[in-house]
């Protein structure tokens, strides 16, 4: 995959391609609606009932998720202790921790204080800072200074040419020795009992290969951008990839902060360098398998969510795009496959079906607002306003409860953020925007998968985010 440090095509040009692809998709999906009027409402059905479903969806996975975090960990008994004393320190496995850097001088040495704070035998933990050769803001001379005179960290120079994130994990797995490899995103900052809970986790079950951590964004107040991006994170992170672990669902792991055993590398191979989202594709290999992926959110890690437009929906477009790319390679066995369980298949139906739907959908508006030009009903559904309401108010009251969660677990949140609930539906419509030009890109327009360089908050030097590149 390549990287780009440079725009190839001017914004002007980008935005009358996507509005010109996006308006004939609209168009030809609207005409029927001339000839056929009922054709529009089924359309209407169709969205609304979707609508109605994904609010169901968070109400119900909020409702799984509430529950404190000391019922959600692998259990006491399986939980080493932070006691210097413990002898059970010796059976402790040995974990590499994979750090990738790219353009990152400004946001390194808060992820390297972080690792340096790891609670974890020093002679059973290395950390190895990898970074492109190709940067150019000085994160070799960053990286050597943070890591002088400690001998659990190791500095590793990538010299091929950038090749994305998943080639840098893999550029890290390699040289990694642990028994356990951890990954982090450079500017996370990950808590100090990280890596005991994690292990834990594969103390507790044998079937557990990997443990997803959480993200916690440290910047609401950054901007509105990076206010909304931090809601929709704490509620994504503590709704509803919890409550996908509760329900014995299709479990995920996304970026940030992941524990793997090395046992999963040697039997499914690297990450795939292929697909803008690397970790969403392992999950499924691991879940094909017949193995799982846990998700705790009491393992926790500090982050910084885009500031910019800009930055906030190049990272938006690339998640969508690379979740399409994988839900097209397993929408048509995951489901099928016994080594899931019942929930687990039905939900990565449900996962994948939706990720290559919703753009369609969205593109399918315009044919239901023309359906509804006459002022009658614009669904087969009755009382569809009322339904509209309730699935509304239901998907909005998720948010704050989920914040709530949180204040009782000891980890309260700024009134900002309860407020922003407010307008996080506008924040949506924007993001389907995103979503749509994910689809066009990938489906209409078949762009090659690039990355090019996004901003991170705090980076003079114009840092990668998502440990490395976006997508263009």
């Amino acid at each position: 995959m390549d990287v780009r440090s440079s725009e190839t095509e001017s914004a002007l040009r980008r935005t009358a391609t996507y509005a010109a692809s996006s308006g004939a998709i609209a168009a030809v999906v609207a005409t029927p609606v001339v000839l056929v009027p009922a054709y529009g409402r089924v359309l209407g059905t169709l969205v609304v009932l979707v609508f109605a479903g994904l609010a169901s969806r968070a109400a119900l996975g909020t409702a799984l998720a509430f529950r404190p975090l000391a019922a959600l960990g692998p259990g006491d008994a399986s939980l080493p202790s932070a006691t210097a004393a413990d002898p059970r320190d010796a059976d402790l496995p040995t974990v590499s921790v994979v750090v990738a850097a790219y353009d990152e001088a400004d946001t390194l040495p808060a992820t390297v204080e972080a690792c340096r704070r790891l609670d974890y035998p020093d002679d059973r933990l290395e950390v190895l800072l990898c970074y492109e050769a190709a940067s150019t803001d000085g994160t070799a001379r960053v990286a050597e200074a943070a890591t002088a005179g400690d001998p659990r960290f190791r500095v590793c120079r990538r010299d091929a040419e950038p090749g994305g994130k998943a080639a840098m994990a893999n550029f890290g797995l390699e040289r990694a020795t642990g028994d356990v490899v951890a990954f982090v995103d450079a500017g996370q900052r990950p808590e100090p009992d990280a890596l005991r809970r994690a292990v834990g986790w594969f103390r507790a079950d044998d079937d557990a290969w990997c443990v997803k951590g959480r993200c916690w964004g440290t910047n609401a107040d950054g901007s509105l951008v990076a206010l909304h991006a931090t809601v929709e994170r704490h509620f994504a992170e503590r709704g509803e990839f919890v409550a996908r672990e509760v329900a014995s669902g299709f479990t995920l792991f996304t970026g940030g902060l992941a524990v793997f055993r090395r046992t999963a590398f040697e039997t499914l191979g690297p990450f795939d360098e292929s697909v803008l989202l690397e970790d969403v594709e392992f999950a499924s290999r691991i879940h094909a398998g017949g193995r799982g992926v846990r998700v705790d959110p009491g393992i926790v890690s500090a982050e910084t969510n885009p500031e910019s437009l800009a930055s906030w929906w190049s990272r938006r477009k690339r998640w969508a795009r690379g979740g399409m790319q994988v839900a097209r390679r397993y929408v048509g066995t995951l489901p099928r496959n016994p080594n899931l369980s019942r929930v687990a298949r039905v939900d990565a139906a449900l996962t994948f079906g939706s990720l290559l739907a919703l753009p369609l959908l969205v593109l399918a508006l315009p044919a239901v607002a023309l359906g509804h030009a006459d002022g009658g009903a614009a669904t087969f559904i009755p009382g569809e306003q009322a339904l509209v309401a309730l699935a509304g108010v239901v998907a909005l009251a998720s948010p704050p409860l989920v914040l709530l969660r949180d204040r009782l677990d000891g980890r309260p949140h700024s009134l900002r953020e309860y407020a922003a609930v407010v307008t996080l539906p506008l924040y949506f419509a924007v993001e389907a925007g995103a979503v749509v030009t994910a689809f066009l890109d990938e489906f209409v327009l078949r762009r090659p998968t690039v990355y090019v360089p996004s901003d991170r908050p705090g980076s003079a030097a114009g840092g990668r985010s998502d440990g490395g590149r976006r997508e263009e």
